[in-house]
C-alpha cells in the first residue's frame, strides 16, 4: 500500500514540476507573441493548428504519440523561441505551442488543464489576430501565475 501511495505522490510531484516549467515558458512565449506583427502571429497560429489537425487525422499510431515526451520537446522549442534569428524564433514559437498543447492535453490535473486552456486561448487570439488585452493578461496572471 505504501509503494502505491509513494508512486502516486511521485507522479503528482513530477506533473506539478512539469506544470511550473511549462507555465514559466508560456509566460515568456506569450510576451514574445505580443511583440510580433499581426501577420506573423496569424501565420504561426495557422501552421500550428494545421500541424495539430494533421496529427489528429493522420494514421499515426497512438503509441508513437504517447512515447514522445512533449515536455522535453517544449523545452527544446523554447530554447529556439529565445533565438536572436527571426526565422528560428518564429519556428520555435510555433513548435512550443504545438508541444505545450500535446503535453497538457487530457491531463487529470486541474492546473495543467488550466494551462491547456491558456495555450488554446493564445492560439485562438493569434488566429483571430487579436493581441491579448492587458486586463486579460493581468487576470490570467492572477489566476494561473
Amino acid at each position: 500500500m505504501d509503494v502505491v501511495t509513494n508512486s502516486r505522490w511521485v507522479q503528482r510531484t513530477t506533473a506539478f514540476a512539469r506544470y511550473l516549467t511549462l507555465l514559466r515558458q508560456f509566460n515568456a512565449v506569450n510576451e514574445s507573441i505580443a511583440t510580433l506583427l499581426p501577420d506573423q502571429r496569424r501565420q504561426i497560429a495557422l501552421t500550428a493548428l494545421a500541424e495539430l489537425t494533421q496529427a489528429e487525422t493522420s494514421s499515426e499510431t497512438p503509441m508513437a504519440s504517447v512515447a514522445t515526451n512533449w515536455s522535453v520537446e517544449a523545452a527544446v522549442a523554447f530554447a529556439r523561441a529565445r533565438s536572436q534569428h527571426n526565422a528560428i524564433r518564429l519556428a520555435g514559437l510555433k513548435r512550443w505551442l504545438v508541444c505545450a498543447y500535446r503535453a497538457t492535453f487530457n491531463s487529470p490535473y486541474g492546473e495543467i488543464q488550466n494551462l491547456h486552456r491558456l495555450v488554446l486561448r493564445a492560439l485562438r487570439q493569434m488566429h483571430d489576430d487579436q493581441a491579448p488585452k492587458s486586463s486579460e493578461q493581468r487576470r490570467d496572471l492572477r489566476r494561473y501565475g
